[in-house]
């Protein structure tokens, strides 16, 4: 594929993306159909579909955008080899502002992705996810080992049930605070300043 060829699937793709993202967030997910979306990006329906199968294809092409700032910014803060309580604080904070920022794609993240990945026909996207979560799962399984490293985390834990202890908890609390803002205002509680005791007394658990 010659460079002009990829920089016009890469702009195509791009438009499309924007457009649903806009839609998607004015309209929710259900109400959006790939009629909007090839309207909004300014294409015809058999153009969209050379891009994406289907709608729920173009929505987790947008988990996948959502995933791969989060690796991103991950790797960013454990290359800067901070002590792991100031890290770890860190990732949650960013995890926890890029989900209010995105709550679509976060719960896109945080729930079933029901495809076979070993599937020879499974779109591409879903593979790339589960690459990425992979990815993911490597950065913080070192980070994992620096905090027992540390004596922050218990070394007979398991790696594997610490990181899934982590994720389940720590996306639990971001989702609680995104679903109960207004109740938590009733109770004079700030989002953040919740959120940031949360993720301490989580981590106090793993001593």
């Amino acid at each position: 594929m010659n460079t002009r060829t990829e920089r016009t699937i890469s702009f195509n793709r791009k438009n499309i993306l924007e457009a649903a993202d806009k839609l998607f967030t004015q309209n929710g997910i259900e109400k959006t159909t790939m009629d909007m979306i090839a309207v909004e990006a300014g294409y015809s329906k058999p153009t969209l579909y050379g891009y994406f199968k289907d709608k729920n294809e173009v929505y987790f092409a947008l988990v996948l955008d959502f995933m791969q700032k989060i690796t991103k910014q991950v790797n960013s803060i454990a290359a800067k080899e901070l002590p792991f309580i100031d890290t770890y604080k860190k990732i949650c904070e960013f995890v926890f502002r890029l989900a209010v920022r995105y709550p679509l794609y976060f719960e896109g993240l945080i729930g079933k992705i029901n495809v076979d990945i070993s599937n020879s026909d499974t779109p591409k996207i879903y593979k790339e996810l589960y690459e990425r979560g992979e990815e993911l799962t490597g950065t913080i399984e070192q980070l994992i080992q620096k905090g027992k490293d540390e004596n922050i985390i218990n070394s007979d834990l398991e790696n594997a049930a610490v990181i899934l202890y982590l994720w389940s908890s720590v996306s639990g609390i971001i989702r609680m605070s995104l679903l109960k803002k207004d109740y938590m205002k009733i109770l004079k509680l700030n989002e953040n300043d919740f959120s940031g005791f949360c993720f301490e007394r989580l981590l106090l658990s793993l001593k």
